[in-house]
């Protein structure tokens, strides 16, 4: 009786290998034989999961972005407002360990992203609706209270440029934001 392969488990397994030769070596530093090692497979093996690299780098990016949001829904839930809102940028700075090793995956997949139409489209398209996510909290809380009534789209730009470069500086030089550090610029930015 042959062996049953779960082809979803292995082809996880892969992009699971991808992220960490990316974290401890960049972009740069990811090949085909390195990522087999890592994975446990032979490299002719990873051609059964993937036609090459540039599926591999997208898939793991598109991961990145789904672990994300994976954790916004469940963080924001039902909450509405400055809740939400604060949870929403929460899960997109790098606070934790997890989210500070998708903000180096990421950081360093967006120099792909430059020069590369498809990788360029996924990073917009989770950007435009992250954008849209916080703009729609932001108007919610200035509609109850929580927030000043101020200008919205210019809070959301200031905010989403403030998550995009703590991402940059976690991924540069890990220690010198704290946590805390982090959270009382979110608050300051959210308190405008």
């Amino acid at each position: 009786m042959p062996k049953l392969v779960d082809h979803e488990e292995r082809r996880r397994a892969i992009i699971a290998a991808a992220w960490q030769i990316i974290a401890d070596r960049g972009i740069d530093g990811i090949n085909m034989r390195d990522l087999a090692a890592e994975a446990g497979y032979t490299n002719g093996a990873l051609t059964h999961y993937f036609s090459g690299k540039d599926e591999i780098l997208q898939t793991a990016f598109e991961h990145v972005i789904y672990s994300t949001n994976l954790r916004i829904a469940a963080g924001v839930g039902r909450r509405r407002g400055h809740a939400a809102l604060r949870k929403l940028c929460f899960e997109l700075m790098p606070l934790t360990e997890e989210s500070t090793l998708e903000a180096r995956i990421a950081v360093s997949l967006w120099q792909r992203a430059m020069t590369d139409p498809v990788m360029v489209r996924v990073n917009n398209l989770a950007v435009a609706d992250w954008r849209t996510r916080i703009a729609g909290y932001w108007q919610e809380a200035v509609d109850v209270g929580e927030l000043p009534a101020v200008n919205v789209e210019r809070g959301v730009d200031l905010l989403m440029t403030a998550v995009i470069g703590l991402q940059v500086t976690a991924a540069l030089d890990p220690g010198s934001l704290s946590r805390k550090s982090q959270l009382a610029m979110l608050d300051a930015a959210l308190s405008r």
